[in-house]
């Protein structure tokens, strides 16, 4: 005789929440041999809003993909290079500044040309070039250097992109100046304009310069040593415009 059959119960997903759907609507997301719930379906024309967007965006995309170019753009900004001091490059400077230089008399230099560089933004201005004797000695003229050699070649205008260039024809002559034997200064400065009168820069925040000691040789023996240099008196004043009757406040001293 056949055993009856026993009735297999059917797995019903219950709900987490009384928001999902009654027993009978779960059956169609629950497997009842796997327990695996399947993906609830969403109603029809849930997506219909997300294509209409869709659509639009591809089509604003490909209208700025395919559109020809334009765009509006400002109006370029210029700007003018402002004006820097000439500078002077320490790398490179020969005679070497650290150095005591013999000059003149039987065993020193009779002439040496001066190497050096310049870096600046010019603004369309030449960079000129001096060599003092003794800055910081006040002559007969109430110059502040003992004599004065100029009349150098001018480095024509450039930028600061166009890096440091070298000065030309920059020369001392032991010569041309009747100096004592002994200890002396040889100062380069370079600047944009000097004045006439003074024989200074015309700003002497628009210069930079350079010393050398050197020793005036005469008959005879000459040590590199440096005694009895002269004393530095008197300097450029920051405008040759302005008188002053004190020397000493003429201005700032470099070395």
């Amino acid at each position: 005789m056949p055993l009856p059959e026993k009735e297999v119960p059917l797995l019903v997903a219950r709900p987490f929440s009384p928001a999902l759907s009654s027993a009978p609507e779960a059956l169609q997301d629950l497997t009842a041999l796997s327990g695996v719930l399947r993906r609830p379906s969403l109603p029809e024309g849930h997506f219909l809003g997300l294509g209409a967007l869709a659509r639009r965006s591809l089509q604003a995309f490909l209208f700025a993909v395919l559109a020809p170019g334009c765009l509006v753009t400002a109006e370029p900004v210029t700007y003018e290079p402002q004006q820097t001091p000439p500078i002077l490059v320490a790398s490179g400077l020969d005679p070497d500044p650290r150095s005591v230089l013999r000059v003149g008399g039987d065993l020193g230099l009779l002439e040496f040309p001066i190497v050096a560089s310049v870096a600046s933004e010019d603004a369309g201005e030449s960079v000129k070039s001096a060599l003092y004797i003794d800055y910081g000695f006040q002559n007969p003229l109430k110059q502040p250097f003992r004599n004065i050699f100029a009349n150098f070649a001018e480095l024509p205008a450039a930028t600061l992109a166009d890096g440091p260039r070298p000065l030309v024809g920059v020369l001392y002559n032991a010569g041309v100046v009747e100096l004592d034997p002994g200890c002396h200064r040889l100062t380069l400065v370079v600047t944009h304009e000097f004045d006439t009168r003074t024989g200074c820069p015309k700003d002497l925040r628009d210069s930079s310069q350079i010393t050398w000691h050197f020793r005036q040789c005469g008959v005879g023996d000459c040590l590199p040593v440096l005694e009895n240099c002269p004393a530095t008196e008197v300097s450029c004043p920051l405008d040759p415009t302005v008188v002053t009757s004190d020397a000493n406040d003429a201005g700032t001293t470099g070395g």
